[in-house]
């Protein structure tokens, strides 16, 4: 594997830095998202917002404010009535922040890492055709040392933006879901707010 980097010429140190960082945001959202779901308190929440009074044991109280969902209807059921759907927007733009970090560092990533990629094949290139030039008998084997740094930052470069693509894309479908469940709990909220008082 070292040797595999190594052929592939001095494009792979940004590369390697690329992917560290990706891994790195990666693992980040996946322990987020599964502390988010195992943290989830439906049945709680449905209770909430049927009665928008905050009626619950305290044990309830801090299970609820350990949900995402549970924090932004807690905010507008202790808050003045009046301010209540403001007050949930506001509480729910600072889940929605939590949601995408970094998401638009993985978007950078797609397209960043293929370019490097791409940059390391025209060096690579390069390196192949400067043989060609000084030399009268190429050594094909000095020669195909600059295609293979071509290909092999071509494919890493490949790989990273492929795994940062189907990581944004996942943690896109989650916050988009999540955010969704959000607004019809707060306006689910509201409604019965009005209705109750």
């Amino acid at each position: 594997m070292i040797s595999i980097f190594q052929a592939g010429g001095p494009v792979m140190y940004p590369l390697l830095f690329c992917s560290v960082i990706t891994l790195a945001i990666i693992i980040d959202r996946i322990i987020f998202w599964f502390k988010l779901r195992n943290g989830r308190r439906l049945e709680l929440i449905a209770k909430l917002c049927r009665s928008s009074q905050p009626g619950c044991n305290p044990g309830e109280l801090n299970e609820i404010k350990q949900d995402l969902i549970g924090k932004v209807l807690l905010v507008g059921i202790e808050n003045d009535r009046s301010m209540a759907g403001w007050e949930m927007k506001l509480a729910a733009k600072l889940g929605l922040d939590q949601m995408i970090q970094y998401q638009g560092t993985l978007k950078i990533m797609v397209s960043l890492t293929p370019l490097l990629g791409i940059f390391g094949t025209v060096l690579g290139i390069i390196d192949s055709f400067s043989l060609l030039g000084d030399h009268s008998l190429v050594d094909p084997i000095a020669a195909s040392g600059g295609l293979a740094e071509a290909l092999i930052t071509t494919a890493f470069g490949l790989a990273i933006a492929m795994l940062s693509l189907i990581a944004f894309a996942i943690f896109q479908s989650l916050t988009e879901k999540l955010h969704y469940e959000m607004e019809i709990r707060c306006t689910e909220l509201e409604r019965t707010m009005k209705i109750g008082g």
